[in-house]
């Protein structure tokens, strides 16, 4: 079977977790006042305190496994040393146990929605090349940071926190990736709800909480599966939420809303600041566009309440917002800094100004609107006008994302909805502030005849619509990068055969991260994505030349997908394309009879053989000497 290649040593950091918990508890009691401190914040912050730290230790060393152990220990220690300090006051009283349960409960069965299409299917882009599955692959080989997989000579500009959190629960737990994947999302959905739930406390009352976070769950536009000219409407979040850097990032985004809620009620503001930038670093690494809206919206708030009432408060905040932004040029992900070329548009960021040449696009554009945000287009602003607090915030979140959603357009995809999700969760959370206050009034049965029918006009499709994913399970037999379940699913194994395993292992140990193997398309699922494997294909989308967001241009595309015609300068063309590594099976037919000619004697060596499947070096330069290969076969 193909092996994990993380350390055997890493379950032992299990023994770190507790310590953790105790580390995010103490911060928690940290950063919340006595008479107002959440408990659900306190998985958030493990969240920050497991992740960033592994993230930052990993960047210093160049080995996650380094950073994941450094990190570990060090935070499970420090909570560890607090328990020893504060023992006598631990476990503490928690008060309202019954509300406790009552919250939990209502959080479970919320969660059951996502359960079946969670396990049953692997949802959006976690199969393709370069998806989840081959990132986190990619991340268990142990280099660190992740390499584009298409290109990995340069480092991965993308939005991995969730990915690296996978990374670390295969490695602690000895599972597959797709099981990683499934226990996040069952996870980080009830803490999501949860936080969702205080979220609306904080910001409509407390009759808004459960209904501010059923709203974000579950509301949905007029039609989420329609398209306006072109392009798709705003699917409902529970869509997005398996996606997953959403999954990660409004977790963390709650945190930060009630974070930065707290700093007016607590002392030490500079310290409680720092640990807001710590969560926006996160949320940097979690889910860019979020971040973006959310760095954008808090600034924006507390301009507005410097300007109001001269806050000293506001201008801490501020400089934090300053602190993060610059934070994220050096710490990585989807802002890394390295000199990438220019992917166009504004900023060389692929963004275009989107141009409106008529009004029959003006209409489609309200159109489109309408389909994808529905009745909390507008409930949503009726209540975010009677929001007790947090009305600039909120605003800012919403109008800043309508105005990117509306007025941009990004040239590689149809990515630029993710704005429009921003949107629906700054609506979704007016929606349920505006349910409250309906609610209060319904005290006759046709207002309670209005409200259900509300309900259900908002969040009913809502609920429904993980059930519609389930349409796309077939019980035959899985193709290759299939969304469908790795059976069995209680396995260790994945579907492929033992002798393309054993390669694949020998792959993980002996492939520098910067060399790229050549492997048959067909025959490449076990190397690119459950061996996180560079290979010639590792693009998405692989069949057209339109996902150019690193700007490495259309002739590099041309050159990649012109490996697979076979010739007399083939040895050449993997040259240029720092093709090192190539591994044949019996249909490779033209690949074996171009190793077997005299350009393939001396350009190849076998190094690996397992049954049928054969694994080639493949010298750099004509002329090399391949009878000193093993000396680039040191494993790492």
């Amino acid at each position: 079977m193909i092996e994990n290649p993380q350390p055997s040593w890493l379950p032992f950091l299990l023994l770190a977790l507790p310590g953790i918990g105790f580390a995010a508890y103490a911060v928690n009691k940290f950063l919340f006042p006595n008479d107002d401190r959440p408990l659900c914040t306190v998985g958030a912050i493990g969240l920050v305190l497991a992740l960033l730290p592994t993230h930052l230790l990993a960047l210093a060393t160049g080995s996650l496994n380094l950073g994941l152990a450094g990190a570990w220990i060090g935070i499970g220690a420090g909570g560890y040393a607090w328990l020893g300090h504060h023992w006598q006051k631990f476990p503490p009283r928690i008060r309202g146990g019954a509300e406790l349960g009552y919250r939990l409960g209502v959080a479970a069965l919320a969660t059951l929605p996502i359960v079946l299409p969670t396990i049953l299917l692997n949802f959006h882009d976690e199969t393709y090349f370069g998806g989840h599955q081959a990132i986190i692959a990619h991340l268990q080989n142990g280099s660190y940071p992740p390499r584009y997989l298409y290109e990995p000579s340069l480092p991965l500009r993308y939005h991995y926190g969730f990915d690296l959190a996978a990374a670390i629960v295969t490695g602690l737990l000895r599972i597959r990736i797709d099981q990683a994947i499934d226990i996040l999302t069952l996870a980080l959905w009830p803490t999501m709800f949860l936080l969702l739930w205080r979220v609306g406390e904080h910001v409509g009352g407390r009759r808004a909480g459960l209904l501010v976070a059923l709203a974000v769950s579950f509301s949905t536009g007029l039609c989420p599966t329609c398209t306006v000219n072109g392009l798709k409407t705003n699917p409902p979040f529970v869509s997005y939420f398996f996606q997953h850097p959403w999954g990660l990032g409004i977790v963390i985004f709650c945190l930060l809303v009630l974070q930065r809620a707290a700093l007016d009620r607590t002392d030490n503001q500079v310290w409680r600041v720092g640990a807001l930038v710590c969560s926006l670093l996160l949320l940097s690494l979690a889910q860019a566009v979020l971040f973006v809206v959310t760095v954008i919206a808090f600034g924006l708030a507390d301009f507005w309440k410097f300007v109001r009432s001269g806050s000293r408060t506001a201008v801490t905040v501020l400089f934090g917002l300053a602190a993060a932004v610059l934070g994220t040029k050096l710490i990585g992900g989807f802002f890394d800094s390295a000199s990438y070329p220019s992917a166009g548009g504004v900023l060389g960021t692929g963004f275009y100004l989107r141009e409106y040449p008529g009004n029959n696009a003006v209409l489609e554009q309200i159109e489109w609107n309408l389909l994808s945000f529905g009745l909390p287009l507008v409930l949503g602003v009726l209540g975010l006008c009677r929001a007790h607090r947090e009305r600039v915030l909120l605003a800012g979140l919403a109008g800043t994302s309508l105005i990117a959603v509306n007025g941009l357009r990004y040239g590689y995809s149809w990515d630029i909805t993710k704005f429009a999700a921003v949107t629906s969760i700054a609506l979704a959370i007016g929606t349920g502030i505006f349910f409250a206050g309906l609610l209060d009034c319904a005290l006759t049965s046709v207002r309670r005849l209005i409200f259900g029918a509300l309900a259900i006009a908002v969040a009913g499709l809502g609920v429904v619509y993980p059930f519609y994913f389930l349409l796309a399970i077939s019980l035959k037999h899985r193709p290759a990068f299939s969304m469908q379940m790795i059976r069995p699913y209680i396995s260790k194994q994945y579907p492929v055969d033992v002798d393309s395993a054993r390669a694949v292992n020998f792959l993980r140990t002996h492939m520098q991260p910067a060399e790229v193997l050549y492997v048959g398309v067909k025959n490449s699922e076990p190397y690119a994505i459950w061996g996180g494997l560079p290979t010639q294909s590792s693009v998405y989308p692989a069949d057209t030349a339109d996902d150019d967001v690193y700007g490495l241009g259309k002739g590099k595309f041309a050159s990649r997908m012109d490996l697979s015609r076979i010739s007399g300068d083939w040895f050449d063309r993997l040259s240029a394309e720092h093709v090192s590594w190539l591994v044949t099976e019996p249909d490779d037919v033209a690949v074996m009879t171009a190793l077997h000619n005299e350009e393939g004697r001396h350009r190849a060596a076998l190094v690996a053989e397992y049954g049928t499947v054969s694994v080639f070096y493949i010298a750099p330069v004509k002329g090399d000497n391949l009878s000193q290969i093993d000396l680039k076969l040191v494993p790492r």
